[in-house]
């Protein structure tokens, strides 16, 4: 069973998922942004990894490579991040060749990337494919945050699947949450949130 909670949002989902990462993430810690996109969780994650921490951030186009590497780059922290242009659904496979054992946070942003060809999004099939990899890496005490939008072809899907595999999850070994905003819009982002007990 999922705890789900539906409430009037003030502040967007995805300063919502920041601020309560930002209470689990230390300088030091290994991190992964399994969806960089433009790069904003990159440089996030990056910012409260402190110096002696890395980022691995995964994109399947060049075009978001591109456009995180300029944002990391004018922030002064590219050294503490790794561009990595695969798939999620690969994440495990990049980061054993690195000797990574354990991560601290992974950061899922569903959907397709802004600006560009909404035929190119997630899928379900490698969604649940990198988050079963990254169960395999995460730490004690270690979280996933995956921000679904809902709003355009497939999202909804998408979204229920990762619900389900949430929700499939030992509730002894895991806390899940499910945040979705109360809104007119009939498709809005949802938010599941998961921590490794």
């Amino acid at each position: 069973m999922l705890i789900l909670n539906a409430t009037l949002m003030t502040v967007p989902l995805v300063k919502q998922a920041h601020n309560k990462l930002s209470g689990y993430i230390k300088d030091g810690d290994v991190v992964v942004d399994a969806t960089m996109g433009n790069g904003f969780d990159t440089l996030f994650l990056a910012q409260v990894v402190g110096k002696h921490g890395k980022v691995y951030a995964f994109d399947v186009q060049a075009k978001a490579i591109d456009s995180t590497k300029a944002r990391i780059n004018e922030a002064g922290v590219s050294e503490r991040v790794r561009l990595i242009h695969a798939s999620h659904a690969d994440l495990a496979d990049h980061l054993q060749s690195d000797n990574i054992e354990s991560i601290r946070c992974a950061m899922f942003n569903l959907g397709y990337l802004p600006g560009t060809d909404k035929a190119n999004k997630t899928k379900p099939q490698s969604t649940i494919q990198a988050l079963n990899a990254t169960l395999g890496l995460l730490g004690d005490s270690g979280v996933i945050s995956v921000l679904a939008y809902t709003g355009h072809q497939g999202g909804k899907e998408e979204a229920e699947k990762v619900k389900d595999w949430a929700a499939s999850l030992s509730r002894s070994q895991f806390y899940v949450a499910v945040e979705i905003p109360a809104s007119l819009n009939t498709s809005p982002p949802e938010w599941i949130f998961i921590e490794r007990r």
